[in-house]
């Protein structure tokens, strides 16, 4: 789907200014028959592109990001809205391709059954890892 993601990408630029609602975004791509699975990322790759820190890269760099797919044993794991967190907090800098993958490994490992966004944020914060930035000191008192 590489070529057709660009394709499409390139349209929904064309259609949607940067501050477009992503639920018209949603229904457009549900308009145009695709399934949650292929809007969730499409619509992970489009707000990715249009996000402040994409706007802040040289050019070059906003070409050569890394751009994860879920692998055959992961698609139906992740909900879209856990893979979207994911890809969001990754293209934010957030976190790193090396911790992408070990917070996917131990998704995969941990939970069972589908990945939803709060088993996925329970997982990071424990594991040191959260939206707000590094994890805060931790004291125990005896």
């Amino acid at each position: 789907m590489d070529d057709r993601l660009a394709h499409l990408l390139s349209q929904l630029r064309e259609r949607f200014p940067a501050d477009a609602d992503v639920s018209e975004v949603e229904e457009f791509l549900t308009s145009e028959g695709y399934n949650r699975r292929e809007i969730g990322e499409i619509v992970s790759a489009w707000v990715s592109e249009i996000s402040p820190v994409a706007e802040s890269r040289p050019a070059s760099a906003a070409t050569t990001v890394p751009f994860r797919v879920l692998g055959p044993h992961e698609r139906g794991r992740f909900t879209t809205e856990a893979w979207g967190h994911l890809l969001s907090l990754t293209n934010a800098g957030m976190v790193s391709a090396a911790e992408l993958e070990g917070v996917i490994d131990r998704a995969m490992s941990q939970v069972d059954g589908r990945i939803a966004l709060d088993d996925l944020r329970t997982l990071m914060e424990s594991g040191g890892l959260d939206d707000i930035g590094p994890p805060p000191d931790h004291v125990t008192i005896h």
